[in-house]
């Protein structure tokens, strides 16, 4: 009886550590509404392109794919992210999303795309959204990227 119970109180930490934490996701959305305005689609996209990501086709699907499954992914208002956010300091990915946001990712992106990133795709390594657009944009061979001008 009490292994039972011990394993149900186990069971509530682990998950406890592996769900989104929603006051900080309530925070994050709170600072970015504070300082951001948000954006339809093809005005989000035009921050993008061109000076991020060369203007092809499949470069607004890729972009739509992004707005899309990251809201979903963090529940974050995405149409308030920019290119330069980053997704620890700033958006504080780790905190707002499930803890298996990128295998969700990496298995959402083979169905659109048809192109298998689980074994390339480490999230830490992208330090800035438009670090993993261009990425992204790489593994699709969208073309070279251009570096912004700041």
């Amino acid at each position: 009886m009490w292994q039972r119970f011990n394993n149900w109180v186990d069971s509530a930490k682990v998950y406890r550590d592996l769900c989104p934490d929603f006051t900080v996701r309530h925070q994050v959305n709170r600072w970015l509404r504070s300082r951001r305005r948000a954006l339809r689609f093809e005005d989000w996209c035009q921050v993008f392109i061109p000076d991020i990501l060369p203007e092809r086709p499949r470069s607004r699907q890729l972009l739509a794919f992004i707005y899309n499954s990251f809201e979903h992914y963090s529940g974050l208002e995405f149409s308030r992210v920019r290119p330069e956010d980053r997704f620890i300091a700033d958006l504080q990915f780790p905190l707002v999303c499930w803890f298996d946001w990128p295998l969700t990712f990496c298995d959402d992106f083979a169905e659109t795309f048809g192109h298998d990133l689980s074994s390339l795709f480490d999230e830490a390594e992208f330090k800035t959204l438009q670090e993993l657009v261009t990425f992204l944009s790489r593994q699709l061979n969208l073309g070279d990227t251009v570096a912004p001008t700041t």
